[in-house]
């Protein structure tokens, strides 16, 4: 998970062997752990997780009224229907998505860029999180650095 900052936030537990992004998302119960009110964008891959978040009950100030709402928002792409069209609307919002989503991608970029994420881990699989947890501080540490550089006026 990133922030709008390019800035990690969080990682998941490593898991070997290969599994969809989906299932791992549905067995380490994600949505569960997602913060109240927080605005969450994910990718194709986690089609249907939306329908996982769960509602609460709050009181509406002006009327008194109860309602139920999702307790966070969570937003996925739509999907091209078989032998349909996606409409304008739709295709408008998979671009908007895409371009907060770029984000996410340039991260999982930057991590990427390290050989020993990179390439194929030859070590013990209780060691990679720890591994990923210190390349993750190390990409935010130089997102950090260029963020500022780049506050910086010319000379």
């Amino acid at each position: 998970m990133t922030d709008a900052d390019h800035h990690i936030r969080a990682i998941s537990q490593h898991v070997p062997g290969a599994k969809s992004d989906k299932k791992l998302s549905d067995e380490t119960k994600t949505v569960d752990r997602l913060p109240d009110d927080c605005d969450a964008k994910a990718d194709k891959g986690y089609q249907g997780l939306a329908h996982q978040v769960s509602l609460v009950t709050l009181v509406n100030p002006d009327t008194g009224e109860l309602m139920e709402v999702p307790r966070l928002i969570l937003e996925t792409p739509f999907k091209k229907p078989k032998g349909a069209e996606l409409t304008e609307a739709q295709i408008k919002f998979n671009g908007l998505l895409s371009a907060v989503r770029v984000r996410i991608e340039h991260c999982i970029g930057w991590v990427k860029n390290w050989k020993i994420i990179g390439t194929r881990f030859r070590c013990a699989q209780q060691i990679y999180t720890p591994v990923m947890q210190i390349v993750a501080g190390l990409v935010n540490w130089q997102t950090q650095r260029w963020q500022q550089a780049q506050a910086q006026p010319s000379s």
